[in-house]
């Protein structure tokens, strides 16, 4: 009796699409994945029964450590790189921190700081404007 096979399907690297017939869906995990699938449970386990005490203790007893911690989980993509140039003194810069404050009290930091520093600036320029005298 002739068997018709199913032609097997796979996408542009090679690798089995589902449902194309595959002798097995996918890779076998290997042993170290399977560590690493334990080791995190475990964590996790941990983290559960004891997880604040130990941040507590680390932020009186070794706050670099935790530090380190927090700055491991977090994604790279959130980092911003600020370059402090010398050039603000203490006093601009206490200005620059007053004027933040003042935006997000006028209830104004939900819009772009684009368009916050746009109507500061036409503020400043209609109240500092000079009046001129006709002849």
């Amino acid at each position: 009796m002739n068997k018709i096979e199913k032609p097997v399907i796979r996408d542009d690297r090679g690798r089995w699409l589902p449902g194309s017939g595959s002798p097995s869906p996918g890779r076998p995990p290997s042993s170290r994945q399977r560590i690493s699938e334990r080791l995190i449970a475990d964590i996790a386990d941990v983290w559960e029964r004891h997880g604040q005490a130990v941040l507590e203790r680390l932020a009186k007893d070794d706050p670099k450590a935790l530090a380190q911690i927090t700055y491991g989980l977090l994604p790279r993509d959130i980092f911003v790189q600020v370059q402090n140039t010398g050039s603000l003194d203490s006093d601009d810069r206490r200005m620059l921190l007053d004027l933040l404050d003042v935006v997000k009290e006028a209830g104004a930091e939900g819009n772009s700081p684009e368009l916050v520093l746009q109507w500061i600036a036409e503020d400043l320029r209609a109240r500092l404007a000079v009046p001129i005298e006709r002849k």
